[in-house]
This record gives C-alpha cells, sequence and structure tokens, in this order.
C-alpha cells in the first residue's frame, strides 16, 4: 500500500467515525411507561436526557413511580444498540472490525431488560428512622415563629 493510497483510507475513516460520531449525538430514545404516566429520553450513551410525569387516573406512591421511571429507562437503553448498529451500517459500514467490537460492548452495556411481570409491584415496605415531622398550626413542617408574625 503506498502512502498515498493509506492517508486516504486513514482521512476517509475519519470522516466516516466523525459523521457516525454527529449522527449519533444527536439522537434520543424516548420510551413511555404502559399507563402513559411516565416519558423518559435517554442520549446514545444511556444518560437520562428527559423525564415527564403526568398524572394519571390514580394517585401512585412514589415507589411505584421510580420504579416506572427506572423500567422506561432501562427500556430505552436496551434500544441503543439497535440505533447505534444503523448508524454503523450506513456510516461505516456492517463488516468494520471496530464497529462490531464497539456494538458488541453496547450490547452488554445495555441488555434487554427482563420482562415485565404481570403482577403489581409488592406494596413500599415502611423504612424505620426518625419520626415524622410534627406539623406547625399552619400545616407546615416549622413550628416556630413565623417570619411575617409582629409581636
Amino acid at each position: 500500500m503506498t502512502g498515498g493510497t493509506w492517508e486516504r483510507e486513514v482521512a476517509e475513516n475519519a470522516r466516516r467515525l466523525g459523521a457516525l460520531r454527529d449522527r449519533l449525538s444527536a439522537q434520543t430514545v424516548r420510551e413511555v411507561s404502559r399507563d402513559g404516566t411516565v416519558e423518559v429520553s435517554v442520549s446514545t450513551s444511556g444518560a437520562l436526557t428527559g423525564l415527564v410525569l403526568r398524572e394519571g387516573r390514580f394517585r401512585e406512591p412514589l415507589p411505584v413511580i421510580a420504579a416506572q421511571v427506572m423500567d422506561c429507562v432501562r427500556r430505552a437503553q436496551a434500544r441503543i444498540p439497535e440505533l447505534m448498529g444503523q448508524a454503523m451500517a450506513e456510516t461505516i459500514g456492517p463488516n468494520d472490525p471496530a464497529a462490531q467490537l464497539i456494538l458488541a460492548e453496547t450490547r452488554e452495556r445495555f441488555p434487554e431488560p427482563p420482562q415485565p411481570r404481570d403482577a403489581p409491584p409488592p406494596p413500599p415496605v415502611p423504612q424505620s428512622g426518625p419520626p415524622p415531622a410534627r406539623r406547625g398550626q399552619d400545616g407546615d413542617d416549622w413550628d416556630g415563629p413565623e417570619i411575617f408574625e409582629r409581636g
């Protein structure tokens, strides 16, 4: 391989990798909970980039909402390898060894989430700890003098 051919191949690979990086940095994956109350967006690096919580017909306890958020994040992250594979095939080519290595690593990092159970999650276990805060006369946690009280 001559010096000019090698340099052109290196430059072309760098251009394709740059195009792949730009494409992936602009993409996000969105998932919504089954009841529509939780919506998440994650970047192709797996980072949570957006969270929307909507009130449903029933007010769910916070542990249930937290579980829904985490389920949506895991399902969104599990779609990242497919998205990356498609982007790699279109920018680098399907047979590039480096792309295959990156894709295998991404599949390991973001595996398919376990299948959801049909049963609802168990109720939260009460935590032991300090007693709940006392409520003042006006309903808040502060039981001292009000700022605007004149004495």
